[in-house]
């Protein structure tokens, strides 16, 4: 099982997130812990850590793994509204 992190943006998401988005992000994150690369996920090529983008339903995480610590760092958490102006 993978322990789960916040980076900053993350946490600033968060603290701002209404009851219903605060559940479901816990959700997600808790799916995240026992497989952390779920279907959907996808792989960012370009960075040279193990950067991944995961789509729940009107939210996308992007989130970093180290597999050696057993962690999992959530970079960002953004609504698909935003993130499509």
């Amino acid at each position: 099982m993978f322990e789960v992190f916040f980076d900053l943006p993350a946490q600033d998401f968060m603290k701002k997130a209404d009851e219903s988005t605060h559940s479901r992000v816990k959700e997600v994150l808790e799916e995240l812990s026992f497989d952390p690369v779920p279907q959907g996920a996808k792989r960012i090529i370009e960075s040279q850590e193990k950067i991944f983008r995961f789509r729940s339903r009107h939210l996308r995480l992007l989130y970093r793994i180290d597999y050696e610590k057993l962690t999992l760092v959530v970079i960002t958490i953004e609504p698909l509204s935003r993130m499509y102006r």
